[in-house]
């Protein structure tokens, strides 16, 4: 009887998450055009949409409809961190350039 209750839980767990990730990854994937204010503002916007499907969506009422809705957005803001922050660690120069000859160092030109 407990395996059944948290599988269920999980799987609960997985289809409120669920939509959350996809909005964020999509808004991260398409709004590369835009600042990155606006990106965050669009994303934050839309994970507040994504939760509240959930008011007609579910017919659960009281505690599991707020936790899915809560789900969702967090689902939704974490993931498009997190794909931002990719974006932008790919995007970021790189401090020191690769050496040109592998073993080639300024110290070892003067000898």
């Amino acid at each position: 009887m407990v395996i059944a209750l948290l599988v269920f839980l999980f799987l609960g767990f997985l289809v409120a998450v669920t939509p959350g990730v996809i909005v964020g990854f999509a808004v991260v994937a398409t709004s590369r055009r835009l600042s990155l204010g606006a990106r965050i503002l669009l994303l934050l916007l839309l994970a507040a949409g994504t939760g509240a499907l959930w008011l007609g969506v579910t017919g659960a009422a009281g505690f599991w409809r707020v936790a899915a809705m809560g789900l969702t957005f967090l689902a939704t803001l974490a993931s498009g961190a997190a794909f931002l922050g990719l974006e932008a660690l790919g995007r970021r120069v790189r401090r020191y350039p690769h050496p040109q000859w592998p073993g080639w160092y300024p110290s070892a030109v003067n000898r």
